[in-house]
């Protein structure tokens, strides 16, 4: 019994060395190849762009707070938002406006605004004739305001 398991145990270890031996150059091929998939993956990337998850701005000393994704798919711009008003009990409002560039001109999409939390749900999405969009989150009420600058999408 002692003979067999030793003939196992040096027939694993025989077999390993001689996979490791075969299987370098076997690696070197798969990293070439990897490396062209990867490249091809960046390609594919670009054509539909995303920000890389979400991303926040606080507003108003950091009683506001906004968290926004967006991207471009399909030749279309999309946004995705959420915006927090952490102090319920003062008379502030976070907003959030929104912007869209059309044959060169800028153009307002839409003011949100919340006392508490506002989910947009899903994305919004743009014409494909929308050359690109921007955004600014603010904290105030009535017509004083403190905005943050704008964030483009290029």
């Amino acid at each position: 019994m002692r003979n067999v398991r030793k003939l196992l145990v040096g027939t694993a270890v025989a077999g390993a060395l001689a996979a490791g031996i075969f299987a370098a150059p076997a690696a070197s091929a798969a990293t070439a190849s990897a490396a062209s998939t990867a490249t091809a993956a960046t390609t594919a990337s670009t054509a539909s762009q995303a920000s890389s998850g979400w991303r926040y701005v606080n507003v108003g000393g950091r009683d506001g707070r906004i968290a926004y994704q967006w991207g471009r798919k399909g030749g279309r711009y999309w946004l995705d938002f959420q915006l927090w008003d952490r102090d319920r009990h003062d008379r502030g409002y976070t907003f959030f406006d929104v912007y869209y560039k059309r044959d060169g001109r800028w153009h307002h999409y839409k003011r949100y605004s919340t006392k508490s939390f506002y989910d947009k749900g899903n994305p919004i999405f743009f014409p494909s004739d929308v050359d690109d969009i921007r955004f600014r989150g603010g904290y105030g009420w009535n017509d004083h305001f403190g905005w943050s600058g704008y964030h483009n999408y290029r």
